[in-house]
Parts: structure tokens; sequence; C-alpha cells
């Protein structure tokens, strides 16, 4: 299986007294994304239950991270998915529409 550790800029101890300075990331399966779906049919609620799944991490330990941590792992998180790329070819995509031009009322 591949994972990958990801360092904390700002580390932490979660409700349960364990220290966390790095975190490592499985890649995941499409049981845990299945398994996800199962919770909630919105997509905007499934970043961090991925994201619990892919660190080991519950969800309430996940929200006592540091936000520049939690920006920077979900920004791994999504280059993980292959969404970054996603993302950027859909702002290629529209950009690449052409001009838009005004046109008179009258």
């Amino acid at each position: 299986m591949h994972t990958e550790t990801y360092s904390l800029q700002f580390p932490y101890t979660t409700s349960a007294g364990q220290r966390v300075d790095s975190i490592s990331l499985k890649r995941l399966k499409v049981k845990d994304i299945k398994a996800v779906k199962k919770i909630s049919d919105d997509p905007s609620n499934w970043d961090d239950a991925l994201l619990s799944r892919m660190t080991g991490l519950v969800p309430e330990d996940i929200d006592e991270m540091d936000a520049q941590d939690y920006m920077a792992l979900q920004k791994r998180f999504q280059q993980l998915l292959g969404l970054d790329n996603a993302a950027s070819a859909a702002v290629e995509s529209a950009s690449s529409a052409g001009e838009v031009v005004s046109l008179s009322a009258e």
C-alpha cells in the first residue's frame, strides 16, 4: 500500500492525549468513497470524511488541527485524488471560450 508522510507545521495534541507531529496519508480506494457516500449524498460533505479515512484521524481530531496545516493537507488530498488538475483544466477551458463582446441594446 502506498503511503506518504505529511509533517505538520503546527503539531498538536488530540483529545485522547496523542501528540501529532506528522500524518501518514494512504491512497484511498473505491470502498472508501462508497463508505463516505453512504454517510452523505452531498459531495461538499465528503472532504473531511475522506480525509479522515486517508489519515486515520477521527473528524474531531482533524477539527483541532491548525488551519494552515489543514489547508495544506486539503491541497495534498486533492492532488492525490487528481482533483487539482480537474480544477485547473476547468479554469483553462472556461478562459479559452473566447473574448466577450458587448453589444448595444439600440
